[in-house]
């Protein structure tokens, strides 16, 4: 049976109702609950879940616009409508979908509640609205006494439905407006991005021995032997670096153009998953400068003592100049062998110095409204196969809200 309040007439407000009091009108309700309306905060939204949920409790009813647009506006949002349709799901019920609605009607046990949905990222609500009382109506199933034609007839919102709506709002996030100050606005579909991964190719780095170790009369095929073992670890190597080299190589080949003599750009709706990738990059990365310095320490410590034993003969024979402030006209061998290990030991350094310096370096930059306008420009985006006129549109727009 309805409750008595079935027999009072609808409250009407003439303004926007708080979300304090619609769900303070929500945890109220003993019987039933009806909501017809654009779509509820996700505050609302949780309480109405809530007491969907409980045993024994109330018949719950929802039928919503679902539409991201409105949720730009702050009619409604996508983790409110998803919450919703999880619950109907959990509970082998259903949210009914209605486009165009922008009224919202909340029946309380019978009681009709009629308000205007806030624009929360426009103005706020107040609580000191005012209100208007009429005639009851009552009738079927709340999408049954919807009258539409055909065509815009409630139906099922179906879980594709939210999901193309919270795709939406994520490849293009709601900003706060103030529609009273209008801007021009450039909006793109790209940016410039600058992605590369620094020092992780250990395999090409080179120890940088003094000049004058080199070039103290060595036979060529020595000093040609001595220079391979400057290399600070061999190629093909697990710690060589390649592999971070070869994952930032993949990623950039798959989510970046190259537009010839001005850069690399990113599709806007490629950043998403760029950016889950460069962050696995980045823990891929610390990973490896973490397991990566044992095996390195052990590489350097074998190179470099090679490189002392074959350098050794040829410095005792005619040791440096500079060394001589330092050992004198007649150093003994060990002093000298002292001296070069020294330096060479200074010139290898240990796994710490190169493996602190990896990092993936990511900025983005924006496309300038000079450069769209660049003739050149147009003709090197062409020939990377992107197309300014399809990419990017001017118009005037609210500025944000601060």
């Amino acid at each position: 049976m309805p409750h008595d309040n079935a027999l009072l007439p609808p409250t009407i407000h003439l303004g926007y109702l708080p979300d304090a009091d619609v769900i303070a009108h929500l945890r109220r309700a003993r019987e039933s609950i009806r909501f017809v309306g654009p779509g509820l905060p996700t505050a609302a939204a949780h309480v109405l879940a809530e007491r969907w949920k409980e045993p024994g409790g109330c018949i719950v009813e929802v039928v919503l616009d679902a539409d991201p647009d409105l949720c730009r506006i702050g009619f409604c949002d996508g983790e409110a409508l998803a919450l919703l349709m999880e619950t109907a799901e959990h509970l082998q019920a259903s949210v009914h979908r209605q486009t165009g609605v922008r009224l919202c009607v909340l029946e309380i046990d019978g009681e009709r509640i009629i308000f205007p949905p806030t624009p929360r990222l426009i103005e706020e609500s107040k609580s000191d609205v005012a209100q208007i009382v009429l005639a009851p109506n009552q009738g079927e199933s709340l999408h049954e006494q919807i009258l539409a034609p055909q065509e815009l007839a409630p139906r099922p919102l179906t879980e594709e439905v939210v999901t193309r709506v919270t795709a939406d709002l994520k490849a293009s996030p709601a900003q706060p407006f103030d529609l009273a100050r209008q801007v021009r606005v450039l909006s793109t579909k790209f940016q410039f991005v600058e992605f590369s991964l620094q020092k992780a190719a250990l395999s090409k780095k080179r120890v940088p021995v003094p000049a004058d170790l080199l070039g103290i009369g060595a036979d060529p095929n020595t000093e040609e032997l001595l220079r391979a073992n400057f290399q600070l670890v061999r190629k093909g190597d697990d710690i060589s670096g390649e592999q971070l080299m070869q994952g930032r190589e993949e990623i950039e080949k798959k989510y970046l153009v190259t537009i010839a003599h001005y850069g690399k750009v990113i599709l806007t709706t490629n950043r998403a998953e760029f950016d889950n990738e460069v962050a696995e990059l980045k823990a891929a990365v610390k990973v490896f400068q973490k397991d990566a310095k044992a095996k390195l320490d052990a590489a350097i410590d074998k190179n470099c003592s090679e490189v002392i034993a074959r350098l050794f003969p040829v410095v005792k024979r005619n040791p440096p100049e500079r060394w001589r402030a330092r050992l004198g006209p007649a150093p003994t061998d060990q002093l000298i062998y002292r001296c070069l290990e020294q330096e060479l030991r200074s010139a290898y350094g240990d796994a710490s110095n190169y493996l602190r310096r990896i990092e993936v370096r990511l900025v983005y930059k924006d496309i300038t409204v000079e450069m769209l306008g660049d003739r050149d420009f147009g003709k090197a985006a062409a020939k990377a196969k992107l197309y300014l006129e399809e990419m990017y549109e001017q118009y005037e727009a609210a500025r944000a809200r601060m």
